[in-house]
């Protein structure tokens, strides 16, 4: 069992629920009730139906899965020179096993998204995630030996994980809530800018990330002709992007530190769990030189994201403090 774990991530796979749960239910509830609720003069509550709100957490991790599993099918090869002692595909799982699994997860997860698209009678839900499906197979076969477009690609699809509750949540509350909300002169857009200020931080976070697993995983992507950062600009340039992009994370970080918050306890949250430490990896991937760096520089940058996921605890705690003073 633990084999079939590891090979789907198992414990990169959780972050999906915690993420939605996470901003679910302690950024877009809150915001609900202690916000919209007084400023509309009624209660107002999540639309939609959590048996639904499971089914998409559940379609997006099988989705997951699957990817996961067809890119150690076909990097088999090069993770024997970056990582072998870890090689799955074709060591204790066989391959014919690994491409049925994956057949099976994704057919599962498009199932379940032709149900969601039947129950929204939207036919682009089906079409959304069937897209979604057929990059992750192009992603592991092409994308991700292309210059950029893989980390583009893996950044991306870690960023639409809020954005669906964008889709789903918020257009279920226009669809309740819109008359009575035009007819007072209000709007979602609070709710957008938290979702989408979350997005934008999965998606530089996630970038500076895959590009340092690049940095870890040089050797055997140069051997294959992977044309990832490291191999095209050189390491060098690869960790001054690196670093570059850690000072523009935390620059917007700051812009949002100083102009949108204003208690004491965010403040503290932002600066010592997520600022510092971005610049802390910025510093330190400029001396990084072995893998087992670059390794523990990408776990760094994993519980970053962690930590700005977990501040929608904080979010919530704050607005229930603030309501109830």
């Amino acid at each position: 069992m633990l084999k079939y774990l590891k090979l789907i991530r198992i414990h990169n796979l959780l972050m999906v629920p915690l993420t939605m749960y996470l901003l679910r239910y302690g950024i877009i509830e809150p915001i609900l009730t202690y916000g919209y609720s007084f400023a509309l003069g009624q209660d107002m509550d999540l639309q939609l139906p959590f048996g639904l709100f499971n089914l998409l957490i559940g379609i997006n991790m099988l989705l997951g899965a699957a990817g996961y599993v067809i890119n150690d099918y076909f990097d088999r090869k090069i993770d024997s020179i970056n990582r072998p002692g870890e090689v799955i595909v074709g060591q204790s799982i066989h391959r014919r096993f690994a491409i049925i699994l994956h057949f099976t997860l994704n057919a599962i997860a498009v199932l379940m998204a032709g149900y969601l698209s039947w129950y929204f009678r939207n036919p682009f839900i089906f079409v959304m995630y069937l897209m979604i499906s057929g990059i992750f197979w192009l992603y592991s076969t092409t994308y991700k030996k292309q210059f950029l477009v893989g980390n583009l690609i893996v950044a991306l699809g870690t960023a639409m994980i809020p954005l669906q509750l964008t889709y789903f949540d918020i257009s279920a509350l226009i669809q309740t809530y819109g008359p009575d909300m035009v007819a007072k002169g209000l709007s979602f857009n609070i709710l957008f800018a938290w979702l989408a200020t979350f997005a934008l931080f999965a998606f530089l976070t996630n970038l500076v990330r895959e590009m340092i697993k690049d940095l870890e995983d040089f050797e055997g992507d140069a051997s294959y002709g992977c044309n990832s950062l490291p191999v095209v600009l050189g390491i060098k340039a690869t960790k001054g992007v690196v670093v570059v992009l850690n000072i523009i994370t935390a620059m917007l970080l700051t812009f949002v530190y100083y102009n949108y918050i204003t208690d004491p306890l965010s403040k503290w949250y932002l600066l010592l769990l997520i600022v510092i430490p971005l610049l802390l990896v910025a510093l330190l991937i400029t001396r990084a030189k072995t893998q087992k760096h670059y390794h523990r520089l990408s776990q760094a940058i994993k519980l970053i994201m962690l930590m700005g996921i977990l501040y929608a605890l904080v979010a919530r705690y704050l607005m229930q403090f603030i309501f109830n003073l």
